[in-house]
């Protein structure tokens, strides 16, 4: 089955719901980033979770709304962020792709261990209109979904479960990952809210699950017996949306400083400077001339 992204709701509109397989997106992370096996379970479960934060994003104006997910802990991972839209699009990178940790005593990927058990975890949802709203959290495991469950608490005030899995084979590649998220909203009762919980815990672990053959549309049966109904269903997939305008405006960013030193490195080697996209490892040469005229450009716009 391929990777989906489901939204809806549950109880009579007093419960909402985000599920998602992300097999496929979070093997081509993996494969774009060269990711060591921990690292890839870290990546995974953060893509994975900015989708389903995504998913409970309103379309408001013509722009895409966007979610960021960023985690810094004290792990050797370093930063890892993860930026999707409710359209079910998800990119994403980690600092320190290749680090490693050993495996836990059952034999798991640490994952809490390659992020860091100490650290912050910052969500910024951009609805596409307006400024951004940014929230930021202190990590509470490093293992990612007790973390936005905390940030969800903390940012909302809904109650909420998130439950988010990669499992990486011994050879390196992902063979299955996903994740759900259900809050509660207003006007749900207590016996409501006592049998849901419940049924969270009697899901299991999100790969386990997926290893079974049992996917997200398996899960909201589950967790909603009495019905759901889903809204909206949306494939997911690797993308990035680097462009080399994008890479301009980027340079511009950096300031008139950034792009001197950047063209007399370009005129000294005389070849073109080279931006690389965290996001997808995609290569842009900016030739010398090109240099010139932004950092002319940047000049100009500074004494007006």
């Amino acid at each position: 089955m391929a990777d989906e992204l489901l939204r809806g709701t549950a109880l009579d509109g007093r419960a909402r719901f985000a599920v998602a397989d992300t097999t496929a997106a979070v093997e081509t992370l993996r494969e774009i980033h060269d990711l060591s096996p921990t690292v890839t379970a870290a990546l995974g479960r953060v893509a994975t979770g900015a989708l389903l934060l995504a998913a409970t994003l309103e379309k408001l104006s013509a722009r895409e709304p966007v979610v960021t997910v960023e985690v810094e802990g004290d792990g050797p991972a370093g930063r890892l962020v993860a930026t999707a839209s409710p359209a079910g699009w998800v990119r994403g990178f980690a600092r320190n792709p290749r680090a490693s940790v050993p495996a836990r005593d059952d034999g798991k990927l640490d994952v809490g261990a390659v992020v860091g058990r100490n650290g912050m975890l910052t969500v910024t949802r951009d609805p596409g209109i307006g400024e951004p709203w940014r929230g930021v959290v202190p990590l509470q495991s490093g293992e990612i979904a007790r973390d936005l469950a905390r940030y969800l608490h903390d940012s909302e005030q809904l109650p909420s479960a998130v439950g988010l899995g990669v499992f990486v084979v011994p050879e390196g590649h992902v063979t299955h990952a996903g994740g759900w998220l259900v809050q509660l909203l207003p006007g749900v009762s207590e016996r409501e809210a006592d049998d849901l919980a419940e049924r969270v815990r009697q899901l299991g672990p999100v790969t386990a699950r997926l290893r079974a053959g049992r996917g997200p549309r398996s899960w909201l049966a589950d967790l909603f017996p009495g019905g759901f109904e889903i809204l909206e269903t949306n494939p997911v997939r690797f993308a990035c949306g680097c462009s080399r305008e994008r890479v301009e405006k980027a340079l511009r960013l950096l300031g008139p400083r950034e792009v001197r030193s950047l063209l007399e490195e370009a005129r000294r080697k005389n070849e073109p400077a080279e931006l690389q996209c965290e996001f997808c490892r995609a290569r842009y040469p900016v030739s010398p001339d090109d240099l010139a005229r932004i950092l002319r450009e940047l000049e100009e716009g500074a004494s007006r």
